[in-house]
């Protein structure tokens, strides 16, 4: 049967998880429908997940015609570089310009669950194998470009009237904005404790209020860490889903934690030695 392709800005390319059961009657269904998409699309390579099946297959049509079927393969070895321009059935008619390795080792398994490993040495079969590899990690040749070079192809894509869909698009305000506006409240009330000695020579505090404040800067400390890491692990899930958007990539990110982690441990020690009680 065929298949409908995954073509972007669909989002169905996601990471896919290994076939264990060969005996599963679905496997060599899945299987002839890769091929009878292939077969109707005119195309020589398909990932599984270009057809909407998360697992780790990839259905290769040779030059005699026949299939080579790769199952849960895997790239153990690898040498060289070079350029390869490459196009793929998720971006239509659009050329990607890549760095691919000249010859893999690649070990797999076929339908009956027999393991094979083979060496490829032809560059254009090895960057073939490696571009539908991008797709089972639940990628796209264009995780391998530089910024620039990737808001290009997406230019051209939204020239062809292929627009990333509305969840896709970089959001101008991110929940992770509220952890970090939450986070300098606290940074702002721990910094405001250091004026504690202050406080205590023109108002008179008893020793129990500064041990109050001194408590609240141990716990407001521990706060701003906690704060820091459910920050990043949004952070990421952020940075995968808008890929193409710069303001939402880790390295921007860790920018943010530093400077925060910083400012908080410069307040945390400064209450040790200006407002701790004891």
């Amino acid at each position: 049967m065929v298949k409908e392709l995954v073509i972007y800005p669909d989002d169905r390319i996601l990471s896919c998880a290994d076939v264990r059961d060969f005996k599963d009657e679905s496997l060599p269904k899945l299987l002839q429908d890769m091929k009878d998409t292939m077969e109707a699309n005119k195309l020589n390579v398909l990932s599984a997940i270009q057809v909407a099946h998360p697992f780790y297959i990839i259905v290769i049509k040779k030059e005699n015609g026949e299939y080579w079927e790769l199952i849960n393969p895997r790239i153990i070895g690898k040498e060289g570089n070079f350029t390869h321009t490459e196009q793929t059935s998720y971006f239509p008619d659009i050329d990607i310009t890549v760095t691919r390795y000249e010859s893999i080792q690649l070990i797999y398994e076929d339908r009956d669950g027999n393991t094979h490993g083979q060496k490829i040495e032809d560059r254009e079969l090895a960057a073939t194998i490696q571009r539908k590899m991008d797709f089972l990690a639940g990628g796209t040749p264009l995780d391998r470009v530089d910024k620039t070079y990737r808001e290009k192809v997406l230019e051209a894509l939204a020239g062809k009237g292929l627009m990333p869909c509305a969840g896709d698009v970089c959001p101008t305000f991110s929940r992770k904005d509220y952890i970090i506006s939450f986070l300098d409240k606290v940074l702002f009330f721990m910094g405001l404790s250091l004026l504690t000695p202050l406080f205590v020579k023109f108002f008179s505090w008893s020793s129990e209020t500064v041990s109050k404040i001194y408590a609240f800067d141990k716990y407001a400390y521990i706060a701003s860490i906690v704060l820091l890491i459910v920050f990043f692990v949004y952070a990421q899930y952020e940075a995968k889903k808008y890929k193409q958007c710069s303001s939402c990539q880790i390295g921007n990110q860790i920018g943010i934690m530093i400077k925060r982690f910083a400012v908080a441990t410069l307040f945390a020690v400064g209450a040790y030695f200006l407002v701790n009680p004891s």
